[in-house]
């Protein structure tokens, strides 16, 4: 495993860039089970809290674990990612927008939230770091970092995010098991002991938005993009036990490892350097693409002279899915177990069907 760290400069900053140990990092404290105290528990929720390891501040850690068994996990990683659409419900945010995009992997951004009458609004300047995973995981987390087209904002007080975010896992039902975690410091003036009581109740009501506007997402997604839109926060999918530190890096090796094909199964690789500048004139991470083997691992069943119009689009689109799932294990350099393959393949006939 690569131990080397990446940054990136932007707005008088130097970020620290997020790779696959700091997402080990935070699903290590999403499942782990010591110093948990329980709050709520039932067959589909769970809330939960802890005082921080270090002690640094008197806020606790929140934990939530809720089932949502009608929300697939692509649905509500997209959702979570998607800031046109929060802005449709979100009735506590005043203003949200992205500053600069680090990497593939990693931006920064401003949000803020409207408080109780009484209390200042809030608001927050945060490093987000986003992954997906090949055994159908995703991670979204951030943490507050300075910027200087983030200033701080009169008649805000500047609020800290020590570490909050989701991970989503594929769940028996169909749908996901989302678990969230937060420790924030809304600063200012409100003792610590309230913080931590109104935010142990408040997961749940964060959870309940989380799925209830998740089943409404693919609806407004087609009445709201194109056909075929491709989301800028897709990446290519990561092997938790990858010893790379971005699923890019992985697919850049097995690009240079196929230059001298095997036997069987021949690889053509095709490497596409995109270095054109995005918002901030910094420029993107490179991308490898490869072509699949020319063989599947799964091929579906050649076409029939008899086949009416709706079974040869269906063999289209299965061979299509076919193909992006044999890229994505030659990527990986890894000759996937039938269960690997159909798991991957649920995961990808689910985005298509959410999108028809």
């Amino acid at each position: 495993m690569e131990t080397k760290e990446l940054f990136a400069e932007s707005g008088g900053h130097k970020y620290r860039l997020m790779t696959l140990p700091d997402f080990r990092r935070f699903r290590d404290l999403a499942f782990s089970s010591e110093g948990w105290s329980t709050h709520f528990s039932d067959s589909k929720l769970t809330v939960q809290s802890k005082p921080p390891p270090d002690k640094s501040t008197g806020l606790n850690i929140i934990r939530a674990k809720r089932v949502m068994p009608t929300v697939p996990p692509q649905v509500l990683y997209d959702q979570l990612q998607d800031a046109k659409y929060r802005a449709t419900w979100d009735e506590n945010m005043l203003e949200g927008y992205n500053i600069v995009v680090l990497d593939a992997h990693n931006d920064v951004g401003y949000y803020a939230a409207k408080f109780p009458v009484f209390l200042s609004n809030r608001d927050f300047c945060n490093q987000r770091s986003w992954m997906e995973f090949t055994n159908g995981d995703y991670v979204i987390f951030n943490h507050s970092e300075p910027h200087n087209d983030c200033p701080p904002k009169k008649g805000f007080v500047r609020a800290r995010s020590i570490l909050t975010g989701y991970f989503i896992q594929p769940h028996e039902s169909g749908g996901n098991l989302l678990t969230y975690v937060t420790h924030s410091d809304p600063c200012g003036s409100i003792p610590h002991s309230i913080i931590n009581f109104v935010m142990s109740k408040g997961a749940t009501v964060i959870l309940d938005k989380c799925e209830k506007y998740s089943l409404s997402y693919p609806e407004w997604t087609r009445q709201n993009y194109p056909p075929g839109h491709v989301f800028p926060w897709r990446t290519p999918k990561m092997d938790w036990d990858s010893t790379y530190l971005y699923p890019e890096d992985a697919e850049k090796a097995a690009a240079e490892k196929s230059e001298e094909p095997p036997a069987t199964n021949e690889l053509e690789p095709a490497a596409a350097v995109n270095d054109a500048p995005n918002v901030a004139g910094e420029k993107r991470v490179d991308t490898v693409n490869m072509t699949a083997p020319t063989l599947s691992y799964a091929p579906v069943a050649p076409p029939n002279e008899g086949d009416n119009l709706a079974l040869q689009q269906y063999r289209a689109t299965m061979q299509d899915a076919m193909n992006t799932i044999d890229r994505s294990f030659v990527r990986e350099g890894h000759i996937p177990t039938t269960s690997e393959y159909i798991i991957r393949l649920k995961c990808m006939l689910e985005g298509i069907r959410q999108t028809m």
